[in-house]
């Protein structure tokens, strides 16, 4: 949808602000001379002297570096030259790329799509007023003769662009190459295309826009003839090398001749003469890794000659979808392009031009779904990933950048809440990758299982396990459970009648111990009925002492933890027909550690202090044959949720014997295992996919190990899993593909992955997995290959 259509005098509104604005301007200039002119000799002599020097404080100071100003994107708010930009558009958010004084001149749009909205509208007429020769200009006269290259190297993989049996090759927003051909001339031609692809085999689905017509800049004022559309590969590459690339992106044939431009090709000093009589480039969208190695490897001198242009004010940059990928820092946040570009091509690098600084575009952002791997890869990486949805773009005008569009927002960042911790995440990411090392080429034929495959089979355990996201409130969900308690084997107080009477379950609470409601009495939480308490479960240790050593429950995790035994729609155990008395509230470590050890855990989560003493259990501790005797009593266990890293810690770390009385008791068949949420997370095959606990644990407890106890086989959940907000569905197929054999189950709340026996589902409010982007196999427009590689790059 074009901007007009949305907004139909959007245009129209802007360019009137725009003269209102000037003739405001006008106005207070000529108020101003009356002014002057209406004051006695005296002080009108001493107002213009006044005014020469500030002139000339002016001329001498703009000699100097504009960074004197500030640090470029960090301007005060104080500062006129900011005020003046961000007036343009007063709610934009403004992004710190870290500009440096090379790009004092840039002007840059990188976005999704085009102009959609009256405010992406307005800032590109802001930039446009400051191109060379156009200071003076009104809209529409602003546009006129304004010449305008747009280059479409990313869409020459489409099959849409070559293959008039695609169902996209006539769309009428969509570019193809009849169209090129008509306009500008076209060196390659659909029979090459056909004979080296075995009928348009391998190339890229979708399409590319056609960013002359009303999709791009088309009717608002250009004129048609002042358009030029060029193909930096299919204006220098030799008929040897255009065969080779599409050999290899349809055959897989590494290339057999340099992928290189010879820097005596004629196409150079053409290139550049056609660059310098245009004032606006137009990169369009369509395979980011093809455009950035043709700009960054292929022809490196002409991307170059781009960014020269531009960082010296005389060329104005657009960037739509893959083409501002690869003007951007980096272009590695995308599965679309096949693997075998990146590999061959590129060498594995995804650098791009640089234009925004350190800002790294992620477009067409929509559910979180880039939020989790693009920031942690531009955390690793030195670089800031702006997520922007369609309609929006990362503008930067001359040493400053804000995201302006249909929202002028950046996609929300699931980080910048206090339960989120991005270093943790980023540390799994380093767990999970390390030693793996991504097949080469890294293509992907196999689709991720339909049903979990925890592979119990193989192992020959008999386990009767239930990890749940939140609790049993699903009826389907209690169902299961009930079905766990009728595969016991009978106890000496069991009922012919009643499967729950004389039946001991020991809960774990060792997952609540760092969160605040637990122990503040005056949080907001702490007398809410379904949460556990330290009252409730009668740990041993103070809260007093808990205060002092987080001075006053600084650093301890926001919310609540569900208590096990609770009733009716909160998903505890309490109505299932237990005996009164059946439960056992126990913590190991509050149990078993001691005042010393105690005093390091709380100031390592709430001040970051690294424990100065062993955090183990001691070996000759009565408080081992305690724990071992409320487990043998149980015949149900349960693990609490809160912290996953706290948990994996006590029970494989801290009391490693604990956690393997549990595993041989629960393997056997005598004992039910019900994870609650972490404690679900904690007992699966790796506990590596949460950003809710600090990082502290994860870096000196566990020194970044984050393998469960394996209740479930090789399988791990991620509770609280969102389809409307997919914020772990790639990482869970990434973590799941360098695991080599772990199978990642993402849970809504309500449902549960039950292991009965030697087979496992999924129960309660779904019967199945939700779907993740990266399930299946290879497909013109997802290679899950390609985003690990670059993944196992930056972390392996």
């Amino acid at each position: 949808m074009s901007w007009q259509q949305s907004e139909t005098d959007s245009l129209t509104d802007v360019l009137s602000s725009v003269r209102t604005l000037r003739q405001e301007d006008d106005t207070t200039m000529r108020t101003d001379r009356s002014y002057v002119s209406s004051l006695p000799p005296w002080p009108r002599i001493a107002t213009v002297a006044l005014s020469l020097l500030l002139i000339l404080g002016v001329v001498l100071f703009e000699g100097r570096p504009r960074a004197a100003i500030s640090q470029i994107s960090h301007r005060t708010a104080e500062s006129d030259e900011i005020e003046a930009y961000v007036s343009e558009l007063p709610n934009a958010e403004v992004v710190d790329c870290r500009l440096t004084l090379e790009h004092q001149r840039s002007l840059v749009m990188l976005a999704s799509t085009a102009l959609e909205s009256p405010a992406a509208m307005r800032k590109f007429v802001a930039m446009v007023r400051k191109l060379p020769g156009r200071r003076e200009a009104d809209p529409p006269s602003l546009f006129s003769g304004l010449k305008v290259l747009f280059l479409e190297d990313a869409g020459l993989l489409k099959s849409s662009f070559w293959n008039p049996a695609d169902a996209n090759f006539n769309n009428s927003v969509g570019l193809n190459y009849q169209k090129m051909a008509s306009r500008s001339g076209l060196r390659l031609n659909p029979k090459m295309i056909s004979a080296w692809t075995k009928g348009f085999s391998g190339l890229d689905g979708g399409w590319s826009y056609d960013n002359g017509a009303d999709v791009g800049i088309g009717g608002i004022g250009f004129d048609a003839s002042d358009f030029t559309y060029a193909s930096i590969f299919d204006l220098c590459a030799t008929e040897q090398q255009a065969q080779a690339l599409f050999e290899l992106q349809s055959q897989h044939i590494v290339p057999w001749t340099p992928m290189l431009v010879d820097s005596q090709h004629p196409c150079i000093a053409k290139f550049e003469a056609m660059l310098s009589q245009v004032s606006i480039v137009f990169a369009n969208g369509g395979n980011p890794d093809l455009l950035g190695f043709v700009l960054m490897k292929f022809a490196p001198q002409l991307g170059e000659m781009i960014k020269r242009r531009v960082q010296n004010g005389e060329l104005l940059y657009m960037g739509r979808s893959a083409g501002a990928m690869a003007a951007s820092r980096d272009f590695a946040m995308t599965y679309e392009p096949n693997p075998m570009l990146s590999e061959i091509l590129l060498d594995g690098s995804t650098d791009g031009l640089s234009l925004a600084g350190s800002c790294a575009l992620r477009p067409h952002a929509s559910k979180k779904l880039w939020n989790v791997p693009g920031d942690v890869f531009g955390h690793a990486a030195g670089q800031q990933t702006v997520r922007v949805a369609n309609g929006d773009g990362l503008f930067c005008d001359q040493g400053h950048c804000i995201v302006a569009g249909k929202t002028s927002r950046s996609e929300p960042d699931a980080f910048s809440t206090s339960k989120m911790h991005l270093e943790r995440v980023v540390q799994a990411y380093r767990h999970v990758y390390r030693g793996y090392h991504p097949k080469r080429p890294n293509l992907v034929a196999s689709s991720m299982p339909v049903t979990p495959n925890c592979r119990l089979v193989l192992s020959g355990k008999k386990p009767l396990v239930a990890l749940a996201s939140s609790g049993l409130e699903a009826p389907d969900a209690r169902e299961a459970f009930d079905s766990l308690v009728r595969d016991l084997p009978p106890t000496e107080d069991a009922s012919t009648t009643d499967h729950y009477q004389g039946l001991k379950v020991l809960v774990l609470d060792d997952g609540a111990l760092l969160t605040s409601s637990f122990w503040n009495s005056l949080d907001q939480d702490f007398a809410n009925p379904n949460a556990i308490n330290y009252v409730k479960t009668g740990v041993r240790l103070s809260p007093e002492a808990v205060r002092l050593l987080t001075k006053g429950f600084s650093g301890l995790s926001p919310g609540w933890v569900l208590n096990a035994e609770c009733s009716g729609a909160c998903g505890g155990l309490g109505d299932l027909g237990f005996d009164d008395g059946a439960f056992t509230h126990v913590s190991a470590f509050d149990m078993c550690a001691t005042f010393q050890q105690k005093e390091a855990l709380f100031r390592l989560q709430s001040q970051s202090l690294e424990p100065e003493v062993d955090m183990t259990v001691e070996t000759n501790s009565p408080c081992i044959e305690e724990f071992y005797t409320l487990l043998e009593k149980a015949s149900v266990l349960v693990a609490s949720s809160g912290n996953a890293d706290l948990l994996g810690y006590v029970y494989r770390i801290f009391a490693p014997q604990f956690g393997e009385k549990i595993v041989q008791r629960v393997q056997q068949g005598s004992l039910i295992f019900l994870g609650l949420g972490a404690g679900g997370m904690a007992f699966g095959e790796n506990f590596a996919a949460t950003a809710t606990p600090s990082p502290a644990l994860q870096t000196s407890l566990l020194k970044g190990d984050l393998q469960g106890l394996k209740l479930a086989g090789q399988c791990a959940v991620i509770p609280g899993w969102d389809s409307s907000e997919l914020l772990w569905d790639l990482t869970s197929s990434l973590f799941q593909d360098a695991m080599q054999g772990v199978d990642i189950v993402g849970l809504p709340d309500g449902a549960l992955l039950l292991c009965k026996r030697q087979s496992c589902e999924i129960r309660g409010s779904v019967r199945q997995r939700p779907a993740r982007v990266l399930d299946g196999p290879d497909s013109p427009g997802a290679h899950r290959g390609r985003l690990a590689d670059v993944m196992a790059k930056v972390f392996g």
